[in-house]
């Protein structure tokens, strides 16, 4: 009986010693992500090109940057407020190829009289040890609508597309 306890006192020790380690390295690596020293900024840019289920969008910053980056987007979605003038947005759903890339900043272009272009632009350390799986992410892109006449648009972004339709001009 004295040797169960004591099997059992052994394993919850290391247990938890496991776990403060953990602890430990995980913020050790969180610092590291965040400090302005570990990181660059690259503005990369994320270029049209496939979904998930074909092949990976490139990431290519600008510079000489030799390891070209992926994000994996999957869906777009366009949500329409109920307000007048009409709000639009889109939500892009995805994943980040690591767990140090992030997203900074997004925005969508007008390119066309009904077409809009969506961007993302992320970051990532360079030389930092990542977790090698991808990341879930989902950003909200607003799109600026006010002022457009009544007619069919079109939001293009990561080598997908989707349409939604003014009834009445959004003045």
């Amino acid at each position: 009986m004295k040797n169960k306890n004591l099997i059992l006192i052994i394993v919850a020790v290391l247990f938890l010693m496991l776990c403060c380690v953990t602890v430990v390295v995980g913020s050790v690596f969180a610092y590291l992500r965040l400090t302005p020293q570990s990181s660059q900024f690259f503005n990369d840019v994320i270029e049209p090109g496939d979904s998930l289920n074909d092949k990976p969008i490139q990431v290519f910053p600008d510079g000489s940057y030799e390891n070209q980056q992926t994000i994996f987007v999957d869906d777009l979605t366009i949500n329409m407020m109920e307000s007048f003038p009409i709000q639009v947005s889109v939500t892009v759903i995805g994943n980040l190829p690591d767990g140090c890339t992030r997203i900074v900043d997004s925005q969508s272009e007008m390119i066309d009289d009904s077409i809009f272009e969506l961007q993302i632009f992320t970051e990532r350390p360079e030389d930092m040890m990542c977790t090698m799986a991808l990341v879930p992410f989902e950003e909200t892109i607003n799109l600026d609508v006010k002022g457009l006449p009544a007619g069919t648009y079109t939001v293009k972004g990561f080598g997908l597309e989707n349409s939604f339709t003014f009834d009445v001009d959004n003045k």
